[in-house]
């Protein structure tokens, strides 16, 4: 048997998955480009080198306040290897470790418990400045004036004197890329700013609901009308990352929230590229790192980015992958009964690739867990590998089936650029 190794449960398990495959089937494993891990004297070079900016200390000197907002657990950002530096870029420009707050930048996710704060963050920074979570509900944020739509953003992030934001640069189905003014908004917005920026993806609201796919294109209308905002609120430094495939810290981009994102992005490109195999009897995708929860498995797709109808056979079969370490998951806008939850629209496969036959390998989460996702039929939910391969042999027994592997489906750029450097193995 063929045997691969795929990354399982970040933040949770922090373990593997073995597949396994019978030895005469082709099977590709499509891995991103290997990269080193910058030192944290690297890091901190990277941040006193920014694009587009003064320098943090720069900036800081004569300012008596800072908010630093991070994305949360459900993003793969290693905040102890990135908020440390930053924090003693301030303090050594005169601020006390009182006058700084990390704010959780949850957008319409849950609240975070001190433990994940801990896991996220690092208990250097947990044991001197106050990490607190944001909540798109509050009745304390504060409202921006603007006569086209409503804009409300948390108040400590409102009132610190210098706002700096940290994130890594993974694609979005949605936003074309993570990062830059997406730590604001959606990440500390109310929930009437955070619908009203979603929205502005979907072609017809009234109708269907589909949203114009812009992965990998940081120039679309949600990311312009994130930079408005911001534009309006402010924003002094960013700081963002370029993963590897060890997820973690491959470059780091600081400065100008849209001249620091842009060229994290086009290093995002390079670092996080995919060879796709083109027609594949089997694809198999992890939602890895964005695997806890079951609500985010559809991001297990976006490596296939425009290309899905390429990437498998009509008549073939969809695995997708996910730890789910903190079972069904929650959406302030998405999830089951809120706002932008679509009674017309199941979970997955994305529409492009409706009616393939669509397997979800994953024992953290059941078919009665998952239900809530969807209005059809609910796919089949497998927490044993071997249960799942024993269906792809019954089905595919009179052919030698092309198997696509796709490690980390959430946060790979995949292309079939026939010059591609990366191969498959």
């Amino acid at each position: 048997m063929q045997k691969i190794e795929i990354p399982w449960g970040q933040w949770y398990e922090q373990s593997v998955r073995i597949l396994s495959f019978p030895d005469d089937w082709e099977v590709h494993v499509c891995r991103m480009k290997e990269a080193q891990t910058l030192s944290g004297q690297q890091i901190a070079d990277r941040l006193d080198h920014p694009v587009g900016t003064k320098t943090l200390e720069e900036l800081a000197a004569g300012r008596r306040s800072a908010c630093i907002i991070i994305d949360d657990i459900s993003r793969p950002t290693r905040g102890e290897a990135l908020l440390p530096p930053i924090i003693e870029k301030l303090t050594a420009a005169g601020m006390e470790y009182s006058q700084i707050k990390v704010l959780l930048a949850l957008g319409g996710h849950r609240p975070m418990t001190r433990q994940e704060m801990t896991m996220k963050v690092g208990k250097w920074v947990i044991d001197r400045v106050a990490v607190l979570n944001h909540s798109p509900f509050s009745k304390d944020l504060v409202t921006v004036a603007d006569d086209r739509q409503i804009i409300k953003i948390n108040r400590h992030y409102m009132e610190a004197e210098l706002k700096i934001a940290v994130g890594c640069i993974v694609p979005h189905t949605l936003a074309g890329y993570s990062g830059g003014a997406k730590a604001v908004i959606p990440g500390i917005g109310g929930i009437e700013t955070l619908h009203s920026n979603h929205t502005l993806v979907y072609e017809d609201k009234s109708k269907s609901m589909s949203f114009k796919t812009s992965t990998c294109d940081p120039d679309n209308p949600m990311r312009r009308n994130m930079e408005e905002i911001v534009g309006k609120v402010g924003l002094d430094f960013i700081c963002n990352v370029v993963l590897n495939d060890r997820m973690e810290t491959a470059d780091v981009f600081a400065g100008h929230f849209v001249k620091a994102h842009r060229a994290a992005c086009e290093r995002a490109e390079e670092l996080l590229r995919t060879k796709l195999v083109p027609d594949a009897d089997i694809a198999v995708l992890s939602a890895y790192p964005k695997d806890t929860e079951y609500s985010q498995i559809g991001t297990c797709f976006a490596v296939l980015g425009h290309h899905k109808e390429r990437c498998i056979r009509r008549d073939g079969t969809i695995i997708a992958m996910t730890a789910a370490s903190e079972g069904a998951g929650f959406h302030a806008l998405f999830g089951p009964g809120m706002s932008l939850f679509s009674p017309h629209d199941d979970n997955i496969p994305p529409q492009e690739l409706g009616g393939i036959e669509t397997m979800i390998y994953s024992d953290g989460v059941s078919a009665v867990d998952i239900g809530q996702f969807y209005t059809g039929q609910i796919p089949l939910v497998l927490g044993d590998w071997e249960a799942v391969l024993g269906r792809l042999t019954e089905k595919f027994k009179d052919k030698k089936p092309v198997v696509a592997v796709y490690p980390m489906g959430a946060v790979q750029i995949g292309h079939f650029d026939e010059k591609e450097e990366g191969e498959y193995e």
